[in-house]
């Protein structure tokens, strides 16, 4: 071999080598850029979601907690079976009403003439449904179509559907506000009505 040819391989190998290096960075660069961009479509497209969920859907968690304080609420006051379940349906409400409501003598009705012992009046809470009417970041207010069972001592009654205007107020945790409408009637013909 001539010292051409050496010097030739030389050179060759230490450019061999050089470019296998230079690769070898280019491609850690390229990869950790491609990382970092497939990192910034993730957080555009979980921003991009966010932007698009529906009023609704942000106000989801205040629909169920108003679910809950209504169907703790409504079991308290429809399940009775007696004179002294009747009377004292407040208390078991009190948790999740504010003090005015609590104090509402419209809605906790004294049964002066204990109507309820003299027909052995017997009542179940069946159910709720929630027709929201306005919502904003920490209140909701809704129509409630509250379903209720009565019974006459031994004789089997029917179901019957009572109308509530309700607030449901986030900060504090607590139904604001409980008004009773009436009785919710549809007549054959479709026609509603509210005694």
């Amino acid at each position: 071999m001539t010292r051409f040819t050496k010097w030739f391989y030389g050179i060759c190998g230490g450019l061999s080598t050089l470019a296998i290096l230079f690769g070898s960075i280019m491609a850690y660069t390229g990869a950790s850029h491609k990382q970092a961009q497939v990192h910034q479509e993730t957080q555009l497209k979980k921003t991009q979601a966010q932007v698009a969920t529906s009023k609704f859907e942000r106000q989801r968690p205040l629909y169920s907690q108003t679910e809950k304080k209504l169907d703790t609420f409504m079991s308290a006051f429809f399940n009775y079976d007696n004179q002294q379940g009747y009377d004292h349906r407040g208390q078991g409400t009190k948790k999740v009403v504010s003090q005015s409501v609590y104090d509402d003598k419209k809605l906790f009705k004294d049964d002066k003439y204990k109507k309820t012992k003299q027909l052995g009046l017997q009542s179940t809470f069946v159910k709720n449904q929630i027709v929201p009417t306005k919502i904003n970041d920490s209140q909701l207010e809704a129509t409630v179509y509250t379903t209720q069972k009565l019974n006459y001592e031994d004789e089997e009654g029917k179901d019957t559907v009572k109308v509530f205007k309700i607030t449901y107020d986030g900060q504090t945790d607590k139904l604001s506000k409980v008004k009773q409408q009436g009785m919710f009637e549809m007549a054959i013909d479709s026609t509603i009505s509210f005694d």
